[in-house]
């Protein structure tokens, strides 16, 4: 049985993906093609772990509800689109973030990113383009039951700023989408893009 908590966030997800009406589509822009190596702009390791650390310092203080922890970690004209709502500049990403959080603030549970398969793709302008999966769990702190609220993947750019990595571009893409999407368009549609 889901907590009412629980069930509120999930109501909140689908609600604010249902009313989304935007054109703009992430799942067209991802691509399994191989990068143009003429134009390739090499990721230095120092930088690849630097990177990864900004990641995942995201999800564990979006986990840990620190907001202004997650906004120092972000670009000023940071976009991209959060369970199917489109948000501009931090102010937008702030407002979404607290909104999830104060849907949560009295449940008795914990949620947890997992994040796997995380790719790299340098861009000129000290730029890289990421990509990733992750599932979101959580745990009942009463009882100890983990679920799996939410699975998909998140793509994004990260751009350089003196010597620090910031998030420009964040797209939390659920499989749910995804799933919409195969059945909107025929499948040779989606693997063009």
């Amino acid at each position: 049985m889901l907590k009412p908590a629980f069930t509120v966030v999930i109501l909140a997800l689908l609600f604010s993906a249902c009313i989304s009406k935007s054109d703009h589509n992430p799942l067209k822009e991802s691509s399994t093609t191989i990068p143009d190596t003429t134009q390739k702009f090499d990721i230095r390791h120092r930088d690849q772990q630097q990177i990864e650390k900004v990641i995942y310092s995201f999800a564990e203080n979006f986990d840990n509800v620190h907001l202004d922890k997650c906004l120092e970690l972000m670009d000023d004209s940071i976009r991209g689109e959060v369970d199917g709502v489109r948000l501009h500049g931090k102010k937008d990403f702030a407002s979404r973030i607290t909104q999830l959080a104060e849907s949560v603030k009295n449940a008795h549970y914990q949620q947890r990113h997992m994040i796997s398969n995380m790719q790299f793709e340098g861009l000129p302008n000290d730029t890289v383009k990421t990509t990733m999966y992750s599932a979101m769990l959580s745990t009942d702190l009463r009882t100890g039951v983990i679920q799996l609220m939410q699975v998909g993947y998140y793509k994004g750019k990260l751009v350089k700023k003196g010597d620090k990595w910031l998030i420009a571009v964040l797209n939390s893409l659920p499989d749910s989408k995804l799933v919409e999407e195969f059945y909107k368009e025929p499948l040779d549609s989606i693997n063009k893009h």
